[in-house]
């Protein structure tokens, strides 16, 4: 993931154009479409299970981060259409959350127990989960240090209902995108956030056995 977020009055940054997006219209297009490639990854990883089989654990963890993944990624084009930066970038931390989960359980096998649904599980420390992205993911500790201050109750997100206009301060109570690229940036990070997600379930499924076997020839 990029950390470099596309603020301010400058231009579109390069890593936000190599993702195919220069403004906003660009940005939701490419967000929208983005799902796509979870659902490529859902078909590999629920599709190799033979009917009447039993479920397996690794199944069931897979249905629920992919669930979870395509959620979170519908409901964050959903809130940068609307407009609403606290919904967008608290929602984007939740996503950026789901791919380091479907990282740590891979890479920790031994606690895929801990993830199997139920709402009294023991679970993983988020913090945990998020630690090791950090040391395995480039560019994640710095973009999910960027969601959490929006994502939290703290001076970087009073701007979005408020601002400054000739020495007066003006407050609206519906909050709205900052000028700049703010916008923008969240929707390349939703593009980058799936494309992660889905390279990493199917890694998840190939690890579990899920994917079907290739045709002969």
């Amino acid at each position: 993931m990029n950390d470099q977020p596309a603020g301010g009055d400058a231009q579109v940054p390069a890593w936000v154009r190599e993702l195919g997006i220069t403004d906003r219209v660009t940005g939701l297009e490419r967000a929208h479409a983005s799902w796509d490639v979870l659902h490529a990854a859902g078909v590999k990883g629920l599709g190799g299970l033979r009917p009447g089989a039993d479920y397996p654990a690794g199944y069931l963890v897979f249905s629920g981060f992919l669930a979870r993944a395509q959620g979170l990624h519908e409901g964050t084009v959903a809130a940068i259409r609307a407009g609403n930066p606290y919904a967008t970038f608290t929602l984007l931390r939740a996503y950026a959350q789901t791919a380091a989960a479907v990282l740590y359980v891979k890479d920790h096998p031994a606690q895929l127990e801990k993830c199997l649904p139920g709402p009294h599980g023991p679970g993983v420390k988020i913090g945990k989960i998020t630690s090791h992205a950090e040391r395995r993911l480039g560019g994640f500790k710095g973009t999910y240090s960027q969601l959490s201050k929006y994502a939290h109750p703290m001076a970087l997100t009073w701007p979005v209902s408020s601002r400054a206009a000739g020495g007066v301060i003006e407050r609206a109570s519906a909050p709205a995108f900052e000028a700049g690229h703010d916008a923008i940036t969240a929707c390349a990070w939703v593009v980058e956030l799936a494309e992660a997600t889905s390279y990493l379930l199917v890694d998840f499924a190939a690890q579990h056995g899920l994917l079907a076997d290739p045709s002969p020839g």
